[in-house]
């Protein structure tokens, strides 16, 4: 595989996003900050692509409430249920 030109740029990150960067990096990438950096941006590129191919079918855009609903399920939380009032 061709090696790709990389660029070092900063960016500022709160105590908290930085420890949690960190954290990931150590656990998924062997401690790269960077690669878990490029990962962060593929996922944004899917996303972009995703929400494209939602227009092109003509489908309203996914809400945030929605969204969250998705990543619930998708982490496994219980849904929570409505309950309707006993007559």
């Amino acid at each position: 595989m061709a090696s790709r030109r990389t660029h070092t740029f900063s960016i500022s990150v709160d105590e908290e996003t930085r420890r949690i960067l960190k954290t990931e990096a150590d656990r998924s990438f062997d401690g790269n900050v960077s690669a878990l950096v490029s990962a962060i941006a593929k996922q944004a590129k899917r996303q972009a692509s995703l929400r494209a191919l939602i227009a092109l079918l003509g489908q309203p855009p996914v809400t945030d409430d929605e969204r969250a609903a998705f990543l619930d399920e998708l982490d496994g939380a219980a849904r929570r249920k409505r309950r309707s009032k006993a007559a």
